[in-house]
């Protein structure tokens, strides 16, 4: 095994999961938003949603065990209820597919 490499997979994925993390919270941004219409704070809740799923993907790859009830009602507990539906819609589908899948 070469440490350097494996030191060097690490760091990427922290960065991803910094990365991730900036897109959560423009998403939980977007949400609030008032400027933006309708279609557009859907689509953000469907952002949101992919990237507490990838977030929950980069966690469980690094050893952090993935995105747990209180992550997630933490990064739920600012924005609109009607968006919170969609995105925890989202987030039991890929638990649902996590718990099929056997991972």
């Amino acid at each position: 095994m070469n440490v350097g490499k494996e030191i060097e997979k690490k760091r990427g994925i922290k960065e991803l999961i910094d990365e991730t993390w900036a897109l959560i919270n423009r998403a939980k941004g977007s949400l609030s938003d008032p400027k933006l219409g309708e279609g557009e704070k859907i689509r953000w809740a469907g952002a949101l949603a992919n990237a507490i799923g990838t977030l929950n993907r980069l966690l469980l790859k690094d050893g952090a065990g993935g995105v747990n009830e209180e992550d997630l009602a933490s990064i739920l507990s600012k924005i609109p209820k009607k968006y919170v539906k969609i995105v925890n819609k989202k987030v039991k589908i890929w638990r649902g597919l996590k718990t099929h899948l056997g991972n």
